[in-house]
């Protein structure tokens, strides 16, 4: 069954695992993750084709906590925490990371993890660790390269080519994305229907 992206509700923000949302049998988790400024709120309104759904910010890592969003009642988006080069104390970078790491690893109906990275960013240490770490807890993960539309389709090949030559897996599965355009849009709800809802 495919889902309509037409019914989308913010259902809570949270850092604790014992203040998650609780969810039916039959709803499933797909996270978003990736640098702070990489586009995840803003990925997330173009999937659900409502703009203020999830609230953007030109300040990098300004969201801190865990962000539900549901979708036609049978998936929820959640939205965790960018990590990267935001401004902030190393002790709440820590506790970020913390947060993030609870979750994937608690989060019992987690079907998929969307790995966001900038198309025009050779991936840094950060992303590459955490990477290295989803494929450790054999997390399933997809590779959204976000803003698209800042590139021309040869920069875009010669970037996508530099990003998986960085990466530390051969063969990964990636969409090329943008929030402005539209570009990928499809393809990437197609891919978290498959894993998120059955």
């Amino acid at each position: 069954m495919t889902l309509a992206w037409n019914k989308t509700r913010f259902i809570k923000s949270c850092v604790k695992s014992e203040e998650y949302p609780k969810f039916g049998h039959h709803t499933n988790l797909v996270a978003i993750c990736g640098r702070s400024n990489v586009g995840k709120s803003s990925l997330i309104n173009e999937l659900c084709q409502h703009k203020g759904l999830a609230k953007t910010s030109t300040t990098p890592g300004k969201t801190q906590l865990i962000n539900f969003f549901s979708i036609d009642d049978r998936l929820v988006l959640v939205d965790l925490p960018g990590y990267g080069y935001a401004k902030v104390p190393k002790a709440m970078k820590a506790e970020w990371g913390k947060t993030i790491a609870t979750f994937l690893n608690e989060a019992k109906k987690l079907k998929l993890i969307l790995f966001l990275l900038d198309i025009r960013r050779t991936p840094s240490a950060e992303d590459l660790e955490f990477l290295e770490w989803l494929a450790a807890k054999e997390k399933p993960f997809l590779l959204v390269l976000t803003k698209a539309d800042k590139l021309s389709k040869t920069e875009s090949y010669q970037q996508i080519g530099s990003i998986l030559e960085n990466l530390p897996y051969s063969g990964m599965e990636y969409v090329v994305h943008s929030s402005k355009t539209g570009l990928g849009t499809h393809d990437l709800r197609q891919k978290i229907e498959d894993y998120g809802t059955h």
